[in-house]
């Protein structure tokens, strides 16, 4: 039983249910103000690339690049559902980014996770991102509950 990673688009409706499951993951464990899930299909001003993971007959999985106007490449929206948690999911999403980056000649891919998600942000450290300070929009107010990763993908 191995994952297929597949490319789409922000609108596939398996992608739509797992961002779905993963909002409702995440609302019981940060206030509105750190909540920073995002509608991927109201992401107009970049480029989205999505990706899904795919274990026989079941969407187990999702993440999303976003590459804004101003070049900054982010993960967003990375989530295996519970079923398929501790097969390496996570780490082919990853890595499909990360390739996918690369090809559209980028270099450097940040992320913002919340706190509380230890185990991602342990995946993350052993993929080879570090943490740094909050970039791009967070800037404008970074959240304390939020922790900033960047890797440069050479």
């Amino acid at each position: 039983m191995s994952a297929q990673i597949f490319e789409t688009d922000a609108a596939h409706p398996h992608l739509t249910r797992l961002i779905a499951e993963l909002d409702a993951y995440q609302y019981p464990l940060y206030p509105p103000e750190s909540f920073q899930g995002i509608n991927i299909t109201e992401l107009d001003e970049g480029e989205i690339t999505c990706f899904m993971a795919r274990v026989d007959d079941d969407w187990a999985g999702c993440a999303c690049l976003y590459i804004t106007r101003q070049g900054l490449a982010e993960m967003k929206r990375v989530y295996v559902s519970p079923l398929f948690r501790g097969q390496g999911i996570a780490s082919l999403l990853v890595a499909a980014m990360e390739k996918k980056l690369k090809a559209l000649g980028h270099r450097e891919l940040y992320l913002e996770t919340g706190v509380f998600q230890e185990k991602a942000i342990t995946l993350y450290e052993k993929l080879g991102y570090s943490r740094t300070q909050a970039f791009g929009d967070y800037q404008q107010a970074p959240d304390p509950l939020s922790v900033y990763m960047m890797k440069a993908v050479a």
